[in-house]
């Protein structure tokens, strides 16, 4: 197997007596993009939310890089190379492309901001000629990509991106997962939590499945679309 960038040990989260995820043990490794599926409120907002760092563990550990991340705060887990790109994309309307982007970066040295840009820039041309663009103007589909590179102006290890596909049509889908097969290929380990419908089997190396805060399926790709649960 791959290095491991991230896992999860026996992980359960909550708000006081509430558990919102229970005994989750899961990893991704690099160079490979994981599917995180589940329904509405089965917990995969609240995982990935947890691995950037803004839920609380109640019990088990999180593992970055080799290290225990658990009571890193976000801004530590960012600096170590966590990107995150969350549901509905949440770009800053009123800014410009440009400035959206620049956000990502804020806490990098200003070459390491050049090569992010560029590097961005080169994934999603399409933002090339709207630098100075107000976001709040841009489609549906630009916004996503611009969400999505914020997230990796930081040139990160481990990419979290939160149902990519919501409201979008299937053509700027493909775009998008083409992109997020791009950075795989280059090393990067991608976590990608989607609605089940939306699960892009000619992308995902393993699909996991998660039940009432339970993950009761981590399975590569081709044991996982002929298990019926």
């Amino acid at each position: 197997m791959s290095d491991v960038v991230v896992a999860t040990e026996a992980l359960s989260v909550g708000y006081g007596s509430y558990i919102v995820l229970s005994d989750v043990n899961a990893h991704v490794a690099a160079g490979e993009i994981v599917t995180l599926v589940g329904l509405n409120g089965a917990g995969k907002s609240t995982l990935l939310k947890t691995l950037i760092g803004t839920n609380p563990v109640l019990a088990g550990r999180i593992i970055l890089g080799g290290k225990d991340a658990t009571k890193w705060p976000a801004h530590r887990r960012v600096a170590a190379g966590v990107g995150f790109s969350p549901e509905g994309r949440r770009v800053f309307v009123n800014m410009s492309v440009e400035a959206n982007l620049l956000v990502g970066a804020a806490s990098l040295p200003q070459s390491r901001e050049r090569r992010g840009l560029d590097w961005v820039l080169a994934l999603f041309p399409e933002l090339s000629g709207r630098l100075e663009q107000r976001a709040g103007t841009l489609s549906g589909g630009e916004q996503q990509m611009l969400a999505i590179g914020r997230a990796l102006m930081s040139m990160p290890v481990l990419l979290l991106v939160e149902e990519p596909s919501q409201g979008l049509a299937p053509v700027v889908v493909d775009r998008v997962y083409d992109v997020l097969r791009l950075i795989a290929d280059e090393g990067i380990a991608v976590l990608v939590a989607e609605q089940f419908q939306q699960v892009r089997e000619d992308v995902s190396d393993r699909i996991l499945v998660i039940d009432k805060g339970t993950v009761i399926s981590d399975e590569e790709l081709a044991a996982a679309t002929e298990d019926p649960a």
